[in-house]
């Protein structure tokens, strides 16, 4: 394949005419060292113990929740048999999401720490603090088993997640039910989304490059917030100054195996800080922020005012 086809002119992505109106970015990385913070939000989420339950004896909690570990159900999700084979294979079997200490046992999940140093990033690169959440409507997309929905709660936020696959949305609901949390889970699609301006604050870690059309999505999360509301973004990206994407798609896996259903991988479009950027203003976001922490594409926005979007080749153009 002729080398060319690989070459890009970084030169002609990088003029300020380019660049949405106050964007402020910082691609130098950036990787947070431990601190009080780190401490005090650790301490927020001691608050989902099992010595804390409400309406459940702990042993019925616990063989609820380890119950349901490892367990194979495509057909819960909706999957025909003829298209498992083209499922994530953490939608098909039942993982872990976040780490979680309940005092009487303690959970390894895929994503670690990460509903606890993804949002000490947050705090850090952007203009928002932990009080920030008191008392605020937040809509918390992609919470997988609730991590993120619980974390938020604990600052005291009014929450609702939505989570599309089912058997995680289910177990977020258990637990926000046991610890009498105040969030409300949507089963459901991000493409659902309704909503018109009913959040003070969108919270999105770890799903921009998993949806197939980013733009919409940011769209309708745009539509979801407030005016003078606030967007937090966390995503697996490019660390390049054009305004690039890269594209994997459905079928390349980066880690696991396939015999015990434990693959990473099915990302579609990774952006780089420039493309995000692109992508927040299109969508209708101003006073945008980005940061690259930790490996990982950080971005903040405000909407405004409510700005129209551009419907020629949308591929949604019903959408407001």
């Amino acid at each position: 394949m002729p080398d060319r086809l690989f070459r890009y002119d970084e030169a002609t992505e990088t003029g300020a005419a380019d660049l949405p109106p106050g964007l402020a970015a910082a691609i130098a990385p950036w990787d947070p060292q431990p601190s009080d913070l780190d401490a005090r939000l650790a301490s927020r989420f001691d608050a989902y113990r099992a010595d804390r339950l409400t309406g459940i004896d702990r042993q019925a909690f616990r063989a609820h929740v380890e119950g349901a570990i490892g367990r194979v159900d495509a057909e819960v999700e909706g999957y025909a048999p003829d298209e498992v084979e083209r499922q994530r294979d953490l939608s098909v079997k039942f993982h872990w999401g976040h780490d979680h200490d309940f005092g009487d046992f303690r959970l390894s999940g895929r994503m670690g720490a990460r509903h606890l140093t993804v949002l000490r990033n947050f705090l850090l690169a952007f203009p928002i603090d932990e009080a920030g959440f008191e008392g605020r409507r937040v809509l918390d997309i992609g919470c997988w088993t609730g991590g993120t929905a619980l974390m938020m709660a604990a600052l005291g936020a009014k929450v609702t997640a939505v989570e599309e696959v089912r058997k995680y949305a289910r177990m977020a609901d258990f637990l926000a039910r046991s610890f009498a949390a105040p969030v409300t889970l949507r089963e459901t699609s991000l493409y659902a989304l309704t909503d018109s301006e009913a959040f003070d604050i969108v919270h999105v870690p770890g799903v921009i490059y998993h949806v197939s059309d980013p733009l919409l999505a940011l769209r309708l999360m745009n539509n979801a917030l407030v005016v003078g509301g606030s967007i937090l973004i966390e995503s697996e990206g490019i660390n390049v100054q054009g305004a690039l994407c890269r594209y994997e798609g459905s079928v390349l896996y980066h880690s696991g195996d396939r015999d015990s259903l434990s693959r990473g991988g099915w990302n579609w479009f990774s952006p780089s800080p420039l493309a995000m950027a692109r992508m927040m203003w299109g969508a209708g976001f101003d006073d945008i922020r980005i940061a690259w922490m930790e490996g990982r594409l950080y971005a903040w926005g405000v909407k405004r005012r409510r700005v129209g979007i551009t419907r020629a080749g949308l591929s949604r153009p019903d959408a407001p």
